[in-house]
C-alpha cells in the first residue's frame, strides 16, 4: 500500500497513456521503417513512458540516458546542471529522438537540445508526455506531446514531488494545500 501524504486528483489514465504511446509508436514505426534510431531518455521522469515507447518499436535502436536538473521540490531553481551526457558514437549522423516527462518553463530541453545539436545528429527531435500549458511561450524547438496538463504540479507514471509517486501508474494532480 502506498502512503499518500497528498490529496490526488485523476488527471490522465493508465488506457488514455497506453493508447497514446502505441498510437505514437506506430506513427514512429512508419517514419523510421527500416532505419535505426538513438532514443535518449531523459532521467528521471521519463522513465516509464521510455520504456513503455520503446517496447512498442519495431526498428533498431540504440539507447542512452542524460541526467540533468533544474528542481528542488516544486521550485525550479532556474539553472540547469548536467549529471550525465551522452557519448557523440550513438548521436553522430543518427535520429535521434529526446524522450522527457514533460515540458514545463522548457529550460531543460532547450540545454539538453542544443547540447545533443553539438554532436551532430542526422534529425534531432523532442517527445514529451506531457506539455504544461502556459509556461513556456519563448521555447523554440518542434515538440511533440501526447497530452496537455493544466499549470499544476503533476505526479505519477514517472512525474514526482520530492521523489514520491513516480511509481504510480496514472497522472494525478496534486490539490492544493490551502
Amino acid at each position: 500500500m502506498i502512503n499518500i501524504k497528498h490529496k490526488l486528483n485523476l488527471l490522465i489514465s493508465k488506457q488514455e497513456i497506453e493508447k497514446e504511446i502505441t498510437i505514437l509508436a506506430n506513427e514512429l514505426n512508419d517514419k523510421f521503417q527500416g532505419e535505426q534510431i538513438s532514443l535518449i531518455m531523459i532521467l528521471n521522469g521519463s522513465v516509464f513512458f521510455f520504456a513503455d515507447l520503446a517496447r512498442k518499436l519495431n526498428m533498431p535502436i540504440k539507447m542512452d540516458t542524460i541526467s540533468i536538473s533544474s528542481y528542488l521540490g516544486t521550485e525550479s531553481t532556474r539553472k540547469v546542471k548536467f549529471h550525465k551526457k551522452i557519448v557523440k558514437p550513438i548521436i553522430e549522423n543518427k535520429h535521434v529522438l529526446i524522450i522527457e516527462d514533460i515540458i514545463d518553463t522548457g529550460r531543460t530541453l532547450t540545454n539538453v537540445y542544443e547540447y545533443l545539436q553539438t554532436l551532430n545528429p542526422k534529425t534531432l527531435e523532442i517527445i514529451t508526455l506531457a506539455d504544461k500549458e502556459g509556461c513556456h511561450e519563448d521555447f523554440k524547438y518542434n515538440y511533440r506531446s501526447l497530452f496537455k496538463v493544466p499549470n499544476k504540479f503533476v505526479v505519477g507514471y514517472g512525474f514526482e514531488i520530492d521523489d514520491l509517486y513516480r511509481q504510480l501508474d496514472q497522472i494525478y494532480t496534486i490539490e492544493d494545500e490551502n
